[in-house]
C-alpha cells in the first residue's frame, strides 16, 4: 500500500459509521441462521432496501459482510458484532456509543484549546437525559466484574475491614470483592441515578451522593475503577484528595486505569483522544499517575498489570 493509499484509507469516514450502523441493526444478527438478500435484511431490520444495500456494498468491500447465495452473510469480522459475543453494545448508536460519536466531532476545538468546549459532568446528565444510563451502566459491569475478581486475588487485604468505591457504577466490582473476601464490607458511592440500579448484597452498603458535593464515608481502602481518566489532571488530582481525607493517613487507594507506556499503542492512544474529545478527560502514563499523586499528598506504591490490560495502582500517604 503506497502513502496516498494509505491515507485514504486513514480518512475514511465511511468505515466507522458503517459498521456502527450495521451493529444498531442487528445485521449479524439476522444473517446468523444464513445468508439473506438486501430486502429480507432490511424487513427484519426495519431499514430502507435501497439504502441498507448501499450500505452492505461498502462492507463486503472492506471485508466485513460477503457476498453469498445471492445475498449477504456473515464473516469472521461481522460475527464479533453477534450480541452473544457481548461485543455489539459497544456499537450501537441507539446506546451510549450514539453519544460517544457525537465527540469525535469536537476534536478540533479540543486539540485548540486544550477542552471539549463543555462541562466535565455533562456526559452523565447526557446518559440520564437520553435513556443510556442503564446501558452504559450495564456495560461498565461486564468489565469492573472480571477487575473486582483479579482484585480479590492480586491485592493485599489483610487488616482492611472496609472498601469504600468511589464511582463504582452499579456495584459489580464491589459485589465481585465482597464474595472473595467475606471479612471485608463494602460501601458504594455514586450517583443517584446510578446505585438505583444497584442489587443490594451482603456486607454492601449502598450510598447516593455526589463525588464533589457529598462527603464520603469513612473507610480503609478506597477503590476508583476507570474514574480518574474521565477528568482533567485538577479536578482527578481533587478526587484523589477527597479520598485521602475521608479515609485518613492510613488509608490506601486503588486505581483501576489504563497505564500508557511512553510510546503507546495506536488503540490506546485512540482511547486517549476520545477522552479528551468527551469530557476532557486523558490516559495517563505511570510518571503521570505518580505526579498526580505526589500533588495531593500520596506516593506511588505498586502498579500491577491486570489481564484486562487495565493496571491496578496502589497510592497512599
Amino acid at each position: 500500500m503506497d502513502a496516498r493509499e494509505r491515507l485514504r484509507e486513514l480518512s475514511d469516514f465511511a468505515a466507522p459509521w458503517a459498521v456502527w450502523i450495521a451493529a444498531t441493526l442487528r445485521l449479524p444478527d439476522h444473517l446468523a441462521s444464513g445468508a439473506l438478500t438486501a430486502g429480507e435484511l432490511a424487513s427484519r431490520a426495519g431499514a430502507d432496501p435501497d439504502a441498507l444495500e448501499r450500505l452492505l456494498r461498502y462492507l463486503v468491500a472492506r471485508g466485513v459482510f460477503a457476498e453469498a447465495d445471492g445475498g449477504y452473510a456473515n464473516t469472521p469480522v461481522s460475527e464479533l458484532l453477534l450480541d452473544e459475543s457481548g461485543w455489539r453494545s459497544w456499537f450501537d448508536l441507539d446506546g451510549p456509543p450514539g453519544i460517544w460519536a457525537e465527540s469525535w466531532t469536537r476534536l478540533l476545538p479540543a486539540v485548540r484549546s486544550g477542552s471539549p468546549g463543555r462541562d466535565e459532568g455533562w456526559y452523565y446528565d447526557e446518559l440520564a437525559r437520553t435513556g443510556r444510563g442503564a446501558a452504559f451502566d450495564a456495560a461498565m459491569a461486564m468489565q469492573s466484574e472480571r477487575d473486582g475478581a483479579e482484585m480479590a486475588a492480586a491485592d493485599d487485604w489483610d487488616g482492611v475491614e472496609h472498601v469504600v468505591d468511589v464511582g463504582g457504577g452499579t456495584g459489580a466490582l464491589l459485589r465481585r470483592l465482597l464474595a472473595a473476601r467475606p471479612h471485608l464490607r463494602g460501601t458504594l458511592f455514586d450517583l443517584p441515578q446510578v446505585v438505583a440500579g444497584a442489587a443490594p448484597a451482603d456486607r454492601l452498603a449502598i450510598v447516593a451522593g455526589d463525588l464533589f458535593g457529598d462527603p464520603l464515608p469513612h473507610g480503609d481502602v478506597y477503590v476508583l475503577s476507570r474514574v480518574l481518566h474521565g477528568w482533567p489532571d485538577g479536578v482527578a488530582a481533587e478526587i484523589l484528595a477527597r479520598c485521602a481525607t475521608a479515609g485518613g493517613e492510613t488509608a490506601r487507594i486503588l486505581l483501576v486505569e489504563t497505564v500508557l507506556r511512553e510510546e503507546p499503542s495506536a488503540d490506546h492512544a485512540s482511547f486517549d483522544l476520545f477522552m479528551l474529545t468527551l469530557v476532557g478527560g486523558r490516559e495517563r502514563t505511570e510518571d503521570d499517575f505518580r505526579r498526580l499523586g505526589e500533588s495531593c499528598g500520596l506516593a506511588l506504591r505498586s502498579v500491577r498489570q491486570l489481564s484486562s490490560g487495565a493496571s491496578l495502582l496502589e497510592l497512599g500517604a
